[in-house]
């Protein structure tokens, strides 16, 4: 029997229109609209630093995948990107034969498009889904500036603003500039799991000195870090390994780093995993999930939620983390987080700590399920567009 919320969602037309790299929330929403609303879009544009540089999108029809179509790959400079991004979004909304009920951009730049389509009447209301939000979100002070008018419009203009933390909505408070009273309703959307989806194992079938990191490969995430603290694990558990799932800019200063400290029997890089459902059987296999953020000013994870976390701790894998992001401290207080300082002898006695501790170690990973289960992605959406729909 349909809930009230399904059959309000199973009368509109709904677009989702995001920047695409491997997974992501926007991507998770698919997933739960695709069989719900009469007709989703889901338009997918990628980042300027992945290799293709393919639009798409899928059109979805009462749950059948009606259309699936990609672009032709453009290799341009950034801003031009941005343009093309314009064009095709416009182009693939209005081609539509009915009006988007429904348009959830994942970006401040995204959303702006859906508002500038509701201007030409092609689409009736627009949220914001910030999945990322930094008061300094770029160098180029031109740049900047665009990045927080797009923001500021949508505060404006959106039905409702949905933001992954708490974290977003006191950052844009503190830009003077776009505080202003009378603005779009927030609400927290934090990321999530499909809870039932993710493969458990006991602490018995793992091999029991496994790590594990999986995310974007760049220098914010602290990778570097992780494997400079390696040679003081192996040291003393040369059983030691650590798996590495993802790909990104900083791969190959990696991968010479991992030679550089004889570790190349040790560390394994998966590389991009394109099935999602592979990287949680990858997680599942591991016996602590590592996520080092860098604590400097202009990382963003300080406003964030990061998804990687609910993926760790939903299979029973606790974390060792730095207090960067708003939810460490609470992942600690439920111990199925330890929160490490980031410096590579300080983070190899906390992994070690964590191994050699069977107690603690299992004791952590329980708590890691029971906490991720109140973030299943079925729930966390029902609840954001209950608040939306009217």
């Amino acid at each position: 029997m349909k809930s009230r919320l399904d059959a309000k969602i199973a009368k509109l037309n709904i677009a989702i229109v995001t920047h695409i790299f491997a997974s992501g929330p926007a991507l998770d929403l698919e997933v739960f609209l695709q069989d719900k609303a009469k007709s989703l879009l889901f338009i997918g544009h990628p980042f300027s630093f992945t290799k293709d540089q393919s639009s798409f999108y899928r059109i979805y029809l009462k749950g059948e995948l009606k259309k699936n179509h990609t672009a032709p790959p453009f290799k341009l400079p950034s801003v031009f990107l941005y343009i093309k991004e314009i064009i095709l979004t416009f182009f693939w909304i209005l081609i539509q034969k009915e009006k988007i009920d429904l348009y959830i951009g994942s970006d401040g730049y995204s959303a702006y498009i859906g508002l500038l389509l509701k201007k030409l009447g092609k689409v009736n209301h627009v949220i914001l889904y910030t999945i990322d939000y930094v008061p300094n979100r770029f160098k180029n002070p031109i740049l900047n500036y665009l990045y927080h008018y797009f923001d500021k419009q949508c505060l404006k203009e959106c039905r409702i603003i949905w933001n992954v933390s708490p974290a977003m909505v006191t950052a844009r408070e503190d830009v003077k500039s776009l505080y202003q009273k009378n603005l779009s309703p927030q609400i927290i959307v934090p990321l999530g799991v499909w809870y039932d989806r993710i493969p458990r194992l006991k602490l018995s079938e793992k091999n029991g000195n496994s790590l594990i990191y999986m995310g974007h490969l760049i220098e914010k995430q602290g990778i570097d870090l992780i494997i400079n603290a390696l040679p003081f694990v192996v040291k003393e558990n040369p059983s030691i390994t650590l798996t590495i799932v993802g790909t990104g800019s900083q791969e190959d200063a990696l991968k010479l780093l991992v030679k550089k400290r004889k570790l190349s029997k040790v560390v394994e890089f998966k590389g991009y995993v394109k099935s999602h459902k592979e990287v949680e059987a990858l997680i599942s296999q591991a016996t602590i999930g590592l996520a080092m953020y860098k604590p400097v000013p202009e990382n963003y994870t300080y406003f964030a939620d990061p998804g990687k976390l609910k993926n760790y701790l939903a299979a029973g894998v606790p974390v060792i983390l730095t207090d960067v992001p708003p939810i460490a401290k609470a992942l600690e207080k439920n111990k199925c987080a330890v929160i490490s300082e980031y410096d590579p002898k300080k983070l190899s006695k906390v992994i070690l700590k964590l191994i050699d501790d069977k107690k603690m170690l299992k004791l952590y990973s329980d708590n890691a399920i029971i906490f991720a289960k109140n973030y299943d992605w079925n729930d966390i959406f029902e609840k954001a567009l209950s608040a939306s729909i009217k």
